[in-house]
Parts: structure tokens; C-alpha cells; sequence
């Protein structure tokens, strides 16, 4: 098989291994959240982690939401409302720019996101348990490798204009 052949090759194979492994884990991970409060936890994870990267401040600017969750301006700003409207996120100017918007997860959103993540990270154990420790520990190392080699070439892009 040559060079070229072969690369494609396991390239197709990744692409179907990373679909694969995708689609089971939502399964599952469904499934361990079948009894878990409404909370849309996704989202509510999402934000929690622009929240944890900003440091001291629970604040995130919808901009920043937008651009994270990869999301149209028009999409978030519907999810923001129903998740406003479940009580789950608060919403308010942000008083050094009003042109801003600041969101932050209330006590109740924050609570059943933690529950959820509980019964998420039961489920994962499991599979972690299945998987092997050490073989977690080489898969991050992986994924630590390939986001390095992602950004690189992202970076690229962004420096040359494209």
C-alpha cells in the first residue's frame, strides 16, 4: 500500500472510529441522564467551562458564549431564552459596557448541572474502568498531541490571512 493510499486509509479509519465512538457515547450517555432533572446540560456545561476559564468571574459575555459554542448569534440568543426561562441562566448588562450582555448560571442551573455531571461521570467511570487508566492516560496524551497539531495549523491560517 503506498504512502498516500495509506494515509487515506487511516484517515478514513479515524473518521469512522471517532463517529463510532461518538455515537455510542451519546447513547450512553443518555441513557445515564434518563433520570436526571431538565436541565440541558450540554449547554449548561458549556458555559461552565468559558466560566471556570475566566477565573474569579461566574460572568460570561454572550459574544464569548457565541463564539465558543460555535452557534449562530440568532441560536443562542433562542437558547438563552428558554434557559432564562427555566431559570436556569440569569441574563444582565454589563456595567463597564452596556453594549454587552452577561450570562451566568443561577443556584438552580448550577445544581442540576452538578447532578448531572454526577450521573454523567458515573457512567464514564464505568467505561474508564472497562478502558484501563493507563490507557486513558496515552489517549489524553493523544488528544493533547492532535489539539497541539489542530491549533497549529489554525494559527497558521489565521497569520497567513485565510
Amino acid at each position: 500500500m503506498g504512502t498516500t493510499s495509506q494515509s487515506e486509509h487511516v484517515l478514513s479509519e479515524f473518521f469512522i472510529t471517532a463517529s463510532k465512538v461518538s455515537e455510542v457515547a451519546a447513547r450512553g450517555l443518555q441513557d445515564a441522564l434518563k433520570d436526571a432533572p431538565k436541565c440541558h446540560f450540554q449547554i449548561l456545561q458549556k458555559l461552565q467551562c468559558i466560566v471556570s476559564k475566566n477565573g474569579d468571574t461566574r460572568e460570561v459575555a454572550v459574544s464569548d458564549f457565541v463564539r465558543y459554542t460555535g452557534l449562530s448569534p440568532q441560536a443562542v440568543s433562542r437558547l438563552l431564552r428558554v434557559l432564562e426561562k427555566e431559570g436556569l441562566i440569569e441574563r444582565k448588562a454589563d456595567i463597564n459596557d452596556h453594549r454587552k450582555t452577561l450570562i451566568s448560571i443561577t443556584d438552580d442551573g448550577e445544581t442540576k448541572r452538578r447532578v448531572c455531571q454526577s450521573m454523567s461521570a458515573d457512567y464514564l467511570y464505568e467505561v474508564i474502568g472497562e478502558f484501563g487508566i493507563e490507557n486513558l492516560k496515552k489517549l489524553n496524551e493523544l488528544n493533547t498531541m492532535l489539539l497541539i497539531a489542530f491549533e497549529n495549523v489554525e494559527n497558521r491560517k489565521y497569520q497567513s490571512g485565510k
